[in-house]
C-alpha cells in the first residue's frame, strides 16, 4: 500500500513539474490587441509558428522590434495552417488585428 501511494505522488509531482515547463503562451488564443513578447515568457531567438484557430474570423498580425520597425506581418486566414515567425526576441511586440483567434506554440 506504501509502495502505491509512494508512485502515486511520485507521478503527480513529475506531471505537475511537466506542467510548469510548458509555455504559457502555448496553450492560450490571443484575440486583437498589442502585446510586448516580454511578457509572453518567449525564449529569446526560439523559432515559433502562428495558426488562426477561429473557424470564421481571420486575423492579421505584425511583428515589431524594439524600434517600432514592424519586421514581419501575416494575414491568417479561418482556420490557418501554421507559419513560421522569425526568432523573437522579448523586446518584440505583436499586434494582431482582426476577430480571429491566434496560437504562438
Amino acid at each position: 500500500m506504501k509502495k502505491n501511494i509512494t508512485v502515486t505522488l511520485i507521478l503527480v509531482c513529475l506531471f505537475f513539474n511537466y506542467l510548469a515547463l510548458i509555455p504559457s503562451f502555448a496553450i492560450t488564443s490571443f484575440k486583437e490587441g498589442v502585446y510586448q513578447l516580454s511578457n509572453l515568457n518567449i525564449t529569446p531567438k526560439n523559432r515559433y509558428t502562428i495558426q488562426n484557430v477561429s473557424l470564421d474570423n481571420s486575423a492579421y498580425v505584425a511583428l515589431f522590434d524594439e524600434e517600432q520597425r514592424q519586421i514581419q506581418s501575416i494575414h491568417l486566414p479561418p482556420k490557418s495552417e501554421n507559419y513560421s515567425l522569425i526568432p523573437l526576441e522579448p523586446s518584440y511586440r505583436i499586434v494582431i488585428i482582426g476577430k480571429g483567434e491566434v496560437i504562438i506554440a
